[in-house]
């Protein structure tokens, strides 16, 4: 069967952000809980992937090898692209109280041993580059 239908590359452009709404880690249903992430093209994250390239790069003219990192460090790294990458969140609270987002409460977060379902979910959603392209605004 031959597609038929044409795509008109006006119809959907690349956004700066997206807001993803957690879901909840025992039934997988969507909350109110949404977290704002930076999409590829906004430039916080743009230079955070090109100093990462920059930096390889530099290690590899310097060596003439690719270095393997340490698992640690990568862990590391990771939570300092999910906190970069974090524009903000609301719905979300502990102890019944409302979470006010922070870079630092981020880092927490992120980092937090029993809360490793909602690093998860934020990374998963950085992932996935359908939820930073939109239908274009028609004027």
């Amino acid at each position: 069967m031959q597609p038929t239908e044409t795509l008109d590359l006006d119809a959907f452009e690349d956004v700066a952000t997206a807001t993803v709404a957690l879901k909840n880690p025992a039934t997988g249903a969507p909350t109110a809980a949404t977290v704002e992430l930076y999409g590829p093209e906004h430039p916080v994250r743009k230079k955070i992937q090109f100093d990462r390239a920059r930096k390889l790069r530099a290690s590899f003219q310097r060596s003439g090898k690719i270095e393997v990192s340490d698992p640690l460090d990568d862990v590391s790294d990771q939570t300092d692209f999910l906190v970069a990458c974090t524009a903000g969140w609301s719905g979300l609270t502990q102890g019944g109280k409302p979470l006010d987002y922070s870079p630092e409460a981020a880092r927490l977060l992120y980092t937090d041993a029993k809360r490793q379902w909602v690093r998860a979910q934020v990374a998963k959603a950085l992932d996935e580059a359908e939820r930073f392209i939109s239908a274009s605004v028609k004027t």
